[in-house]
This record gives structure tokens, C-alpha cells and sequence, in this order.
């Protein structure tokens, strides 16, 4: 009995550890639109689609581009981002984002790029709405105009149930600046330590029933 409760908890803990949480992929979709993920462009001179111009992997990548060269001097904000449904996670508990990005110049002057996760309470159970935040520059990161991954350790927010991850390029009003963001290979997975939870708390369990 003892052999079979801990290679049920293994299996649990190996199939939560390669459980990509996202539909992460920018393979699937129509053209330039990429299936799951909203595609939002804030300024007058800029775009936001599923490339095939230069992925990490496969044949697409999520791409966000602005022109202030050949377009007005605006500023603009161009993301792409995923909501994820009410129970995509578990309050107060870690995890890992990874993911491959790069820009199209590192002339950086008046411009940023960032990765945001907003995790939120969705059902209303704990009071609505945003319950935290993590706001991270990849400038301050270090990306490039060559793909490189990026990790990043991350909390789940006291009562929250799901999660919006979104991926931005911004530019101030600023003339002369044309520059673009690449991103490929999303993936959020539970964080070793909370595979080591589970593996706990089911043998924590297993010693109860027996």
C-alpha cells in the first residue's frame, strides 16, 4: 500500500510539474491573429500580430512593432495578452514564467518593453478583481536583438484564482525611433517547491487513510 501511494504521488507530482498552465503557443490561429491571445494596439503607428518573420521555434512568434520614423511622433502601448479562466491556479503558491523574446534594435531611447502578470480573483470570492502585480522591464532584464530565455520566479496573490499575462512595447512621443518586440515559448508551471507540496500533502493523506 505503501509502494502504490508513492508512485500515485511521483505521477501527480511529475504530470503537475510539465502542466503548461497558458495556451501558450503562437502556432495556432489565422493569419496574423494568434489563437488565445488578444492583440491590442495603443498607438497610431504601430502593430501587433502572429509573425512568421523570425519565431523562436515552429513557424510563428508574437510580434509587436512601432514606427515613429515614418509615422507621427506619438507615444503608444502595443501588447498581446491571455486571461486565464477562474481556477488556471492557487492562491499564495509559486510559479515559473519562461519564455524566448528579442527586439529588432537595442537602440532602447525613449522607449520600453515589459512583461506583466495581473493575478486576479475572478469569481468574486475574495473581494474581485486585481489581488497582485509583477511588472517586469526586459530591458532591465538584458534582452537583445538575438532570442534569448528569460525565467522568472513568481508568487501567486492571497486570493486569487486566475491570471492575465501580458506582454508590451511602449514608446513615448518621441521622433525618430522605429523598434519592435518579439516573443516565443510561453510557458507558466508550477514551481519545484510546489511540486514538493503536493508530494506532501498526498503523503500526508495517504497516512491519514491508512
Amino acid at each position: 500500500m505503501k509502494t502504490t501511494t508513492t508512485i500515485a504521488i511521483i505521477a501527480a507530482a511529475a504530470s503537475f510539474a510539465s502542466a503548461d498552465i497558458l495556451n501558450a503557443g503562437f502556432e495556432s490561429g489565422t493569419g496574423t491573429d494568434a489563437a488565445d491571445w488578444a492583440e491590442i494596439i495603443g498607438g497610431p503607428s504601430g502593430s501587433v500580430e502572429r509573425s512568421a518573420a523570425m519565431p523562436n521555434s515552429g513557424d510563428y512568434s508574437a510580434y509587436m512593432y512601432f514606427d515613429h520614423i515614418n509615422n507621427a511622433p506619438a507615444g503608444g502601448a502595443y501588447f498581446i495578452e491571455q486571461n486565464q479562466p477562474v481556477g488556471s491556479i492557487t492562491a499564495e503558491t509559486d510559479y515559473n514564467l519562461s519564455f524566448y523574446a528579442a527586439v529588432d534594435s537595442t537602440d532602447f531611447v525613449g522607449m520600453d518593453t515589459f512583461v506583466q502578470i495581473l493575478w486576479l480573483d475572478q469569481d468574486g470570492s475574495d473581494g474581485g478583481g486585481v489581488r497582485g502585480e509583477t511588472l517586469t522591464s526586459l530591458i532591465g532584464l538584458g534582452i537583445s536583438d538575438s532570442y534569448q530565455q528569460f525565467s522568472l520566479d513568481l508568487t501567486s496573490a492571497a486570493g486569487a484564482d486566475s491570471f492575465l499575462l501580458r506582454f508590451q512595447l511602449s514608446a513615448g512621443a518621441v521622433n525618430g525611433i522605429a523598434n519592435g518586440l518579439y516573443v516565443d515559448d510561453v510557458a507558466l508551471t508550477p514551481a519545484p517547491g510546489a511540486i514538493a507540496l503536493l508530494g506532501l500533502g498526498g503523503l500526508a493523506a495517504g497516512r491519514r487513510r491508512r
